[in-house]
């Protein structure tokens, strides 16, 4: 994840150019690409469900640079364990079977479908839709050193009270939703060296590092710039490389 960042010189935060930027999101078709949940304002909310980098009173949306980086947030859930020997847990398996494979022929012989084959029904019911920002505005690298040093900077209380004595990439990564969103606020609300505010943030995916994730803020009529087309239908994966590149790494099958 290697981008052209400009330095704030009010915040020292790094800064990506929105720049008619191009992004997929998949969503509900019955909401639109740009109506999630509101979230409640203030600090005393409880958000343990809300979404990594959610502010309060606020949209917030989600979106991958790639429509496979889009479909892996959705389906990473998914993903099954590393095999275990199954001599570990059975006294009569084979040399050498593992025991997703017993399972697998216990599967069979009853005539179901085999483990880690996986109906994507739900899925088909989003859309993938390309979003396009705005020409103006910026969006905070979030895991450039110089921001994960302005956020160390101006740690929350957040931080502290979950027991970390300092910010880092792994602490913005992980599943910690009252710090994360509490950082999230850090970086959305100083006016940075135009007067404006951040519309959003770049992060890598947890997924790998080839994936880029973006988080945009719906505020200060941000939504009314966006523009989105009509999203496209999910297709199977035997007519949608994308996603049929996206099973094939996480070793499921759809039924």
């Amino acid at each position: 994840m290697t981008h052209d960042v400009l330095v704030c010189t009010t915040t020292q935060m790094a800064l990506l150019p929105a720049a008619r930027r191009t992004m997929y999101r998949l969503a509900d078709p019955k909401y639109g690409p740009l109506q999630p949940h509101r979230r409640p304002a203030g600090s005393a909310a409880d958000r343990g469900e809300w979404n990594r980098f959610d502010l309060a009173g606020e949209h917030t949306i989600y979106a991958a640079s790639t429509e496979e980086g889009a479909y892996a947030e959705r389906i990473q859930p998914l993903k099954h364990a590393a095999p275990i020997p199954a001599s570990e847990l059975f006294d009569d398996a084979d040399e050498g079977e593992t025991v997703e494979e017993s399972i697998a022929h216990d599967f069979a012989a009853a005539g179901h479908p085999p483990p880690h084959t996986i109906d994507l029904e739900w899925l088909y019911k989003l859309r993938m839709y390309t979003l396009q920002l705005p020409e103006h505005g910026w969006l905070v690298h979030a895991e450039h050193s110089n921001s994960v040093a302005y956020l160390h900077r101006n740690r929350p209380p957040a931080v502290a009270e979950a027991g970390l004595s300092q910010v880092t990439v792994s602490v913005l990564r992980s599943e910690m939703r009252k710090v994360t969103t509490h950082l999230a606020e850090v970086m959305a609300k100083p006016q940075l060296h135009d007067d404006s505010r951040a519309i959003g943030m770049l992060y890598g995916s947890k997924m790998g590092s080839d994936w880029d994730c973006w988080t945009v803020w719906l505020r200060d009529g941000i939504e009314d710039q966006i523009h989105t087309d009509a999203g496209r239908p999910v297709l199977p994966p035997t007519s949608n490389p994308a996603l049929a590149n996206l099973l094939a790494k996480y070793g499921l099958t759809a039924l």
